[in-house]
């Protein structure tokens, strides 16, 4: 199991070529840093958001999350499950200003998809630092060439 939040981070970095994503990702964790901080008072997330403050960990929005989810002692399947459907979420609502789509077949598709997000949340909760990668070079090529666009649909 994953255990160090530092170590996550420093891996997280390294993995963000793309420079809109991983400033993106350090934005969010630090928000929700400070909000869980703040509302928790969990000495964990104090220091960590702290260190991050000081530019001592990047804070990426995974490791506050998990962060997060470990002081408010979620179990990580429940967890992964909610990171899972809000990322979920987060595609099927950028998919309905996109495409000719309603917001009742954005609930179906989530619906449809509730089976693979508990299946895939089960099998992240008993991964380990060792098991982090990712390989989208199509994404990450987009993302390159998005930074460089004078009009953008979305921020990066």
């Amino acid at each position: 199991m994953i255990s160090d939040g530092a170590a996550v981070d420093d891996t997280l970095e390294a993995m963000k070529v793309v420079r809109e994503f991983r400033e993106a990702s350090r934005q969010m964790g630090r928000q929700t840093l400070r909000v869980a901080a703040t509302l928790t008072s969990d000495p964990r997330l104090v220091a960590y958001a702290g260190d991050v403050d000081r530019a001592l960990a990047p804070g990426h929005h995974a490791v506050a999350y998990g962060l997060a989810a470990a002081a408010l002692r979620w179990p990580p399947e429940a967890a992964a499950t909610a990171y899972l459907y809000s990322a979920t979420a987060l595609l099927v609502g950028a998919a309905l200003r996109l495409l000719p789509m309603g917001q009742l077949e954005g609930q179906r598709v989530l619906w449809a998809l509730h089976p693979v997000i508990e299946r895939v949340a089960r099998e992240a909760a008993t991964r380990d630092l060792d098991d982090l990668w990712s390989f989208a070079p199509g994404i990450e090529l987009a993302g390159i060439r998005h930074a460089s666009l004078d009009m953008r649909l979305f921020r990066s």
